[in-house]
């Protein structure tokens, strides 16, 4: 299995539209702190705040991974990579496991520029205006004036990390669909669709209390530079219990799935 991950890692390194992906997060985590940072100086009006929620890291995070399962999914099973992997004696557990090893870190990369611009805007004294639910504009905005240090930077880091397994859980139904229907334009379509209706629907009372056990009805706004340890085992844990099921179904269809 760990030559199946290095062998994604490889690719990761070497497809160009992963880095394009990774470019277009830093543009987009460069922005919304402008955005921010115009707004608190009244030098925007809030009417941008529409067009701000693109550049903002669930949604860049959203269309950035839902690609990534595209291309290292339902690419790997149009060229036979997959077909092959099983050939040469690798399980299907296996193949899913790697596959959503590889994707949780491709996540860690999408969300590192939203952790350095969190740090740069916290030390930089500046104000920001948090204009949409986002962990990384609360830490920017730096509302208690917590100063930065050792300690802060370890909790920045793990608060990385928590939101990579809570973006992934979000986002790992469109896993489930890459090994199911492993067509990359509807896979992108749908995936990106489906967490786009459900950051939509949570508002709703009906439905806020079933949404609430799951990662999309997590409340960003305990998960904060004073957080204690039981707020990050809470996310985390509810995350990874969303994300092992999606991974079981996946296994499921991908199992009694023919592959030609």
């Amino acid at each position: 299995m760990f030559n199946l991950i290095k062998a994604d890692l490889y690719k990761m390194r070497k497809t160009k539209s992963i880095k394009i992906l990774f470019l277009l997060c830093c543009i987009s985590a460069t922005l919304m702190s402008v955005i921010s940072y115009q707004l608190t100086n009244g030098n925007l009006s809030h009417d941008i705040i529409g067009i701000g929620s693109f550049f903002t890291d669930f949604q860049m995070i959203s269309l950035a991974s839902v690609i990534f399962i595209s291309l290292f999914i339902c690419n790997d099973f149009d060229n036979k990579t997959i077909h092959d992997s099983i050939s040469t004696g690798y399980s299907r557990s296996s193949i899913i496991i790697c596959k959503t090893i590889t994707y949780f870190i491709s996540i860690l990369i999408f969300l590192l520029p939203y952790v350095i611009a969190a740090i740069i805007g916290m030390c930089s004294n500046y104000s920001f205006e948090t204009f949409l639910p986002s962990v990384f504009q609360n830490i920017m905005k730096n509302e208690n004036s917590t100063a930065f240090d050792f300690n802060i930077f370890l909790k920045i880091i793990a608060i990385w990390f928590t939101m990579a397994i809570v973006y992934a859980s979000q986002i790992s139904i469109s896993i489930f669909l890459a090994f199911s229907i492993r067509k990359s334009v509807i896979v992108i379509s749908l995936g990106y669709i489906f967490n786009a209706s459900i950051a939509q629907i949570i508002n709703i009372d009906a439905a806020s209390d079933f949404f609430s056990k799951t990662p999309f009805g997590i409340d960003y706004s305990k998960l904060t530079l004073n957080a204690d340890s039981s707020v990050f085992f809470n996310f985390i844990g509810i995350s990874l219990v969303f994300l092992v099921i999606m991974m079981l179904l996946s296994y499921l269809f991908f199992r009694k799935a023919e592959i030609k």
